[in-house]
This record gives structure tokens, sequence and C-alpha cells, in this order.
């Protein structure tokens, strides 16, 4: 009579037939409106973004030409 079985005990084949399934499967493209935040993963962005354009503005104004 067969032992019964341990549910700890991991079954190799099903595992490395998940793992290369998983390996084999297409990653899904980001979409807009997704998890992304809009600025992107950095934290500092937006402070970012809002010098740049502060120093463009700053450039335009002591130049004397305007966008």
């Amino acid at each position: 009579m067969p032992a019964p079985r341990d549910p700890r005990i991991t079954d190799l084949r099903r595992y490395r037939r998940e793992r290369e399934r998983a390996r084999r499967a297409k990653p899904q493209p980001s979409r807009p409106g997704g998890n992304e935040p809009l600025l992107g993963g950095r934290k500092n962005a937006g402070l970012i973004l809002a010098i740049v354009v502060a120093v463009l503005i700053a450039m335009s104004l002591l130049s004397g030409r305007h966008f």
C-alpha cells in the first residue's frame, strides 16, 4: 500500500511546468490610467517639473523673447 501523499512536498514537475509557462507568457503592456503614476515612479517628479518650468520662464523673461 503506497504511503499517503504529504501536502508539504512540492510536485517538482508541476512547479517546473508553471515556471516555464510564466517565463514564456508575454508581459502585459502598461496602459495609461493603470497603476503607473502620471509623472512616473519618481517621488520628486512634480518638484523637478516645477523647477524646469520655472527655469524656462526665467530664461524667457531674461532674454526678452516670449514663447
